[in-house]
């Protein structure tokens, strides 16, 4: 938890003022917070939660960095155009079967600027153990797993405490304010006691509210109802916020029908796992692509599959297993579990030997089903008691967000820059397109957050489309003050 109380401003409605608004304190809300905050403007900070952090604080921490330190130490080889190349295959691999838009100048930025998000990370004493191979996604190692999530937050809570930044929790986002000429000029948050609270920016508005995946009812414009009212898994705070607001503005939205089912599950948990149907056999890559795992099930008898593992995977991943949409099962034997779950006991024993036996062998690539993401040190599941989950679709991200410049400044529908107004994290959609490469979403937060709050910082709008380099500096004085706000979901 943050030590920073929600400011009070006492009774009744009430006005402050910033130079900059930041919405959300996700990956990209805390780095945008950082580089605003490292310009020497004073930061007012606003956000639906408790504390900072956002989703990945809870997510298995995986983050993609192309042309990073920690790819130099180990050999690797990795550019940009390398990333591009990648990032295109999966772009086309989603306009199958859904509407997608990419922004092939967006996803070069991230690329450029993602080893120094690697660096940051790391002075900031983020730890990184090794990387995680998906090379059907990824075609060199450069998807890094986190030691520990929570680091992240603890990383970014000192520029929370800096004397030029206020914070509201508990706090949400109604309604972006413009002038005249349609130029964001700030935002209208409630407490979470009613009060009312406008905030005026005078340099700009940074959209990094995270997602729409915990809203079933935005998601059911763009999804089948069946597919809207699926579990997630993760803050109950991502309902489009800003995107609602953003739009409500001109914003141009993109890639809001790109919400790819999956098996829920974190992929931490599925590194330890193996996935069984009702006969008592693998039969998938449990750490496959997303889409695939999805189809995959859907093709066992009554669609019905278990994750296992043993008693050491349920004791270190308990916060993730009590997660999970259905409850978990442990007996104190394989034949035992069998019975609880309906599948053949001797089938499954055969299936777990087999399985440690691989892992014994030292073999990279799993025979059976591809695999290549196996348990750390290989570590093999013989520990009783047994646990199964029950494996069932949901959702865990959306790719639908804005058309942005390359300052990451908003694009209304025909093209132009809303003045005032940016966009970063799962606001975004130029790159949210690419989420199926794996570690794109938090380092992509991190990245592209960080390079949006310094260009509402500066003052200066991008005067064309596409990312017109051309501005003026807007009127602002020496010691303004940025506006932190931290968002929420929409009151029904």
């Amino acid at each position: 938890m943050t030590s920073q109380a929600a400011i009070d401003l006492g009774t009744g409605d009430a006005e402050s003022a910033a130079d900059v608004v930041v919405l959300g304190t996700g990956p990209a809300g805390m780095a945008a917070v950082a580089s605003a905050a490292a310009e020497g403007v004073e930061v007012v900070a606003v956000e639906a939660l408790g504390e900072i952090g956002g989703n990945c604080v809870w997510s298995t921490g995986y983050l993609a960095f192309v042309g990073s330190a920690m790819q130099a130490d180990q050999g690797i080889e990795d550019d940009v155009e390398t990333f591009v190349r990648d990032a295109g295959r999966m772009v086309e691999a989603a306009a199958e079967e859904y509407g997608v838009t990419w922004d092939e100048d967006l996803v070069r930025l991230f690329a450029q600027e993602s080893a120094e998000t690697c660096r940051i990370l790391t002075d900031r004493g983020v730890r990184f153990s090794r990387f995680i191979p998906r090379p059907r996604q990824h075609s060199i190692d450069r998807m890094a797993a986190v030691v520990d999530p929570w680091m992240f937050q603890r990383a970014f809570q000192p520029d929370f405490e800096l004397p030029n930044v206020r914070t509201f929790f508990r706090t949400t986002a109604r309604r972006l304010v413009t002038d005249g000429e349609g130029r964001v000029t700030g935002v209208v948050v409630r407490q979470a006691d009613g009060r009312t609270v406008t905030i005026t920016a005078r340099r700009g508005v940074v959209l990094a509210t995270g997602g729409y995946q915990a809203n079933p009812l935005l998601r059911q414009r763009f999804q089948p109802r069946f597919l809207a009212e699926g579990p997630y898994l993760g803050v109950d705070t991502c309902r489009g916020d800003g995107h609602l607001m953003g739009q409500a503005v001109g914003g141009d939205l993109i890639n809001m029908t790109h919400v790819p089912p999956l098996v829920i599950v974190s992929s931490s948990l599925v590194e330890d796992a193996i996935a069984v149907n009702s006969e008592g056999v693998r039969f998938a890559d449990e750490a496959g692509p997303y889409e695939e795992r999805v189809a995959r099930l859907l093709a066992q008898p009554g669609r019905r599959g278990w994750y296992v593992f043993d008693s050491v995977v349920a004791e270190e991943k308990a916060a993730l297993i009590e997660q999970m949409p259905q409850p978990a099962v442990s007996a104190p034997s394989l034949e035992a579990l069998a019975g609880e779950i309906g599948v053949p006991a001797d089938a499954l024993d055969r299936t777990v030997r087999e399985w440690n036996a691989f892992l014994d062998g030292g073999r990279s690539r799993d025979p059976l089903t591809g695999r290549v993401v196996m348990p750390p040190g290989r570590r093999t599941a013989s520990t009783p008691p047994f646990t199964a989950i029950p494996m069932v679709i949901g959702v865990n991200f959306v790719s639908g967000g804005f058309r942005v410049t390359q300052r990451l400044q908003v694009l209304d529908v025909f093209g132009m820059p809303i003045g005032g107004l940016f966009a970063a994290g799962d606001c975004l959609g130029g790159l949210s397109a690419t989420a199926d490469l794996g570690g794109t979403r938090i380092s992509g937060g991190f990245t592209l957050g960080r390079l949006a709050g310094r260009a509402a910082a500066s003052g200066v709008d991008d005067t064309a489309g596409r990312g017109g380099v051309q501005g003026a500096f807007l009127p602002s004085r020496l010691g303004a003050r940025i506006a932190l706000v931290h968002l929420g979901a929409h009151e029904s």
